[in-house]
C-alpha cells in the first residue's frame, strides 16, 4: 500500500486559508499539491521531491507564529524515502533529513543528513512526544493518511460540518 503525503505540520493552531486537517492539540497539518505535476521539476527545490519556492514560502511565513516541519512521504509497499525540515522564526532550524526504507544503496542528496527515522526527528524537534506504543509519526496521526488526497477529503468533510 502507498503512503505518499507532503505538508507541513505547525506547532500551534492554524487558522488561515490554506486546507487543514487537526493532528492532535494544537498541531495542524496543511497539505500542499504541487500544482504542477510531478514532473514538472522547475519550480521544485532539491533534495525533495514536491517542495516547491511557493510552499517554501508559506512555510517560512508561518514559522514567525511557531515552529513548523515540512514533511514528504513517498512508500509503496514497504521500500520507500520520507525526508523533513523544520523551521522557527523565519529561519530553517533543521534539515533537510532524509530516511530510506528497504532500498539498498540508495542515492544520498548531498544536501541531506542522512538519518534512522527523518520525520519523527523533526516531529520532537516542534515537540511532538510519543505516545506508548507509537512513534512520534503515529502519535500525531500521520499513519491515518495514505495521501494529500485523503487528508483534503477530511478537511472539505469537516468544513460541510461546520455549517450545518
Amino acid at each position: 500500500m502507498a503512503h505518499t503525503i507532503n505538508g507541513i505540520i505547525t506547532s500551534f493552531k492554524y487558522e488561515g486559508e490554506f486546507p487543514n486537517v487537526v493532528l492532535v492539540g494544537n498541531y495542524y497539518l496543511i497539505p500542499f499539491k504541487n500544482k504542477y505535476g510531478t514532473n514538472y521539476s522547475d519550480t521544485i527545490l532539491e533534495p525533495f521531491q514536491e517542495l516547491t519556492k511557493e510552499t517554501r514560502k508559506v512555510l517560512k511565513e508561518l514559522s514567525f507564529k511557531g515552529k513548523c516541519a515540512y514533511v514528504e512521504t513517498d512508500y509503496y509497499g514497504g521500500p520507500g524515502f520520507q525526508i523533513s525540515e523544520v523551521w522557527h522564526n523565519g529561519k530553517k532550524i533543521l534539515g533537510p533529513l532524509i530516511s530510506f526504507d528497504g532500498i539498498e544503496n540508495p542515492k544520498i542528496p548531498s544536501s541531506a543528513i542522512l538519518v534512522e527515522d527523518a520525520i519523527n526527528e523533526s516531529l520532537r524537534t516542534i515537540g511532538i512526544y510519543k505516545h506508548e506504543g507509537k512513534d512520534e509519526f503515529d502519535s500525531v496521526r500521520l499513519g491515518w493518511y495514505r495521501s494529500n488526497d485523503e487528508i483534503i477529503e477530511e478537511y472539505k468533510k469537516s468544513e460541510i460540518e461546520k455549517k450545518l
